[in-house]
């Protein structure tokens, strides 16, 4: 699954769920007052911003990426994925064979553990400044 922002320009912005979710979480991190006019950036029931809060939310994020603030949150997240400790496996319980006795876990290929599913979510600056190019000239958008 993956959300599609459609522009009012006929612009739109793509991203799988591992991928929407960080950036969205990072831009209402970075200007809450404005994104909460957002109903939900979690879900892709139609919800959106104006053409004016989108530019506004341009001009932040272009701002955020320029004095740095983007770059040191993104690797402050990577970081902390990074020192996750892998989980057990929760399709073979640990046991590295699923199924037939013989048959190797295809979830942690045979190892019983595997990195937490936060770690399958992506984000990185160029998500960043691709959704600023994208808000710049959207004329308003909507998550669907």
């Amino acid at each position: 699954m993956g959300m599609v922002v459609y522009g009012k320009s006929g612009a739109y912005f793509r991203r799988n769920v591992w991928g929407w979710h960080p950036l969205a979480d990072l831009v209402c991190r970075l200007a809450p007052e404005l994104t909460a006019k957002c109903k939900s950036w979690s879900t892709n029931d139609g919800y959106g911003l104006g053409a004016r809060d989108s530019k506004k939310l341009a001009q932040i994020l272009r701002a955020k990426l320029a004095d740095g603030t983007v770059a040191a949150f993104v690797a402050r997240r990577d970081a902390q994925l990074a020192a996750m400790p892998d989980e057990i496996c929760r399709y073979c319980n640990g046991t590295g064979r699923r199924g037939d006795p013989d048959a190797t876990c295809n979830a942690c290929d045979g190892a019983g553990k595997q990195r937490p599913s936060a770690t399958w979510y992506r984000l990185s600056v160029a998500d960043a400044e691709e959704f600023a190019s994208f808000l710049e000239s959207c004329g308003g958008f909507q998550i669907c």
